[in-house]
């Protein structure tokens, strides 16, 4: 267990260097109970010490001083066991959360969540689509101060800020190089949320930051070559390889949706012709059902060219011929894409999440289907198609989970809590 806990700490940061001292030893070893308080919640001294495999005695020093300066408290008591009692210990919300933001086509919205990934309370707003940036972050920031005036909480309190938005995301300097179906081309979206906020900031894109998610909180954890594969108004995943984020040389790692599948398709949003997303992302998918229903002897059939997915697969469940003939040709092409990521990256299963799965669980039965059937002699693709985790697959626990991994890095790295500026190491 330890030895599986040790290389979770070092999914995406590295965790600490691997050093000799007791002073080094000692902050690997908080890291390690750290990193096991914020992937596993509040547990007792003596379940730490067991599922660590350190000495209570151990587990006991090290965390002491955290418990006296109140950066852990005590969140019951353990209905296990003989004798006294122990003591469960949680990280103290009033001294640090994170705030989680999840910024979509219309709505953003804002969560406080703890270090344990737990969402403490939420709110939202909406706007018109291709809304201003800086209309979004200000109305991102107020629901922020409502959040915090609810909870009574003051600024002091928000360790820092984490942004999941879909598009091609920059996430080392928080640039948004293009985000097509919001409008934003080249938005220093890191640098507005900071200057609104007053934290530091890390911007993420919304594939990437599920799979950060997953992996500390989610289907992900123990594994350490899986894809998380957002399907959405894009598509776009995030790759976990060895236990690793896969960023690329440029920082936009995991951007398959604009993988070309047919040069003779429609033109993408990117510029190129016949991209996987222009095939069987949610408004290619409700395209192709205006376009059927458009069509010269449609079938009778209970949708229009306004229903929603929702409504597409609650029809295909039905019988309908035409949501059947809609999801049948767009499973063809998820297919398509998932043998080119199942061929990129070898993972041991794709993480499946985003509004189209959501809201159209019909397609990704059809993919299965498909894909169980392709046979090749190199390898079989019948691997776990699994859908996200209840928790860790939502946008504002998604946003928070990188940032809570550097803040606990950095605090162990100094025994100190983060600077403000200790999300712009990395």
């Amino acid at each position: 267990m330890k030895e599986t806990i040790g290389r979770r700490v070092g999914l995406e940061f590295g965790g600490l260097p691997a050093k000799s001292g007791k002073q080094d030893l000692r902050r690997r070893n908080l890291l390690l109970l750290l990193h096991y308080i914020q992937s596993e919640g509040p547990a007792s001294q003596a379940e730490l010490a067991r599922r660590t495999r350190l000495s209570p005695a151990t587990v006991s020093g090290i965390l002491q001083p955290l418990i006296e300066s109140r950066i852990l408290v005590e969140e019951g008591k353990s209905s296990t066991g003989l004798g006294r009692r122990a003591s469960i210990l949680a990280f103290n919300s009033r001294i640090a959360v994170i705030a989680g933001v999840c910024i979509d086509l219309e709505e953003c919205e804002v969560a406080l969540v703890d270090l344990s990934g737990r969402v403490l309370d939420k709110a939202c707003a909406r706007y018109p689509r291709y809304t201003e940036p800086n209309e979004v972050v200000e109305l991102a920031a107020g629901c922020l101060s409502t959040l915090e005036a609810r909870n009574s909480l003051d600024r002091s309190s928000v360790a820092g800020a984490g942004v999941a938005i879909p598009g091609l995301i920059n996430s080392r300097t928080g640039l948004v190089q293009v985000a097509s179906n919001l409008g934003w081309v080249n938005v220093q979206l890191r640098a507005l949320f900071e200057q609104r906020l007053g934290v530091p900031v890390r911007v993420e894109h919304l594939g990437r930051a599920k799979a950060q998610a997953e992996a500390i909180w989610g289907k992900g954890k123990n594994h350490r070559n899986f894809v998380c594969l957002e399907i959405g108004s894009g598509i776009g995943a995030g790759v976990v390889a060895q236990g690793r984020i896969l960023r690329g040389a440029g920082g936009i790692g995991g951007e398959v949706g604009h993988i070309p599948i047919d040069p003779a398709g429609p033109v993408c949003a990117c510029g190129l012709k016949g991209c996987w997303e222009v095939f069987c992302a949610g408004p290619a998918i409700r395209k192709r059902l205006a376009q059927r229903l458009g069509g010269d002897n449609v079938p009778a059939s209970m949708l229009n060219p306004l229903s929603t997915l929702r409504d597409l697969n609650a029809a295909y469940r039905q019988g309908d011929q035409v949501a059947a003939g809609v999801i049948e040709e767009s499973a063809q092409y998820l297919v398509r894409g998932l043998v080119g990521v199942i061929w990129s990256f070898d993972p041991e299963f794709v993480i499946l999440t985003g509004p189209v799965v959501n809201d159209c669980p019909g397609l990704i039965d059809a993919a299965k289907t498909i894909m169980g059937g392709l046979t090749g002699n190199a390898r079989s693709f019948d691997i776990p198609l699994i859908l996200e985790s209840h928790h860790a697959g939502t946008g504002v626990v998604a946003a928070s989970a990188a940032v809570s991994l550097r803040y606990l890095e950095e605090f162990a790295s100094t025994d100190q809590p983060p600077s403000a500026r200790f999300l712009s190491a990395r």
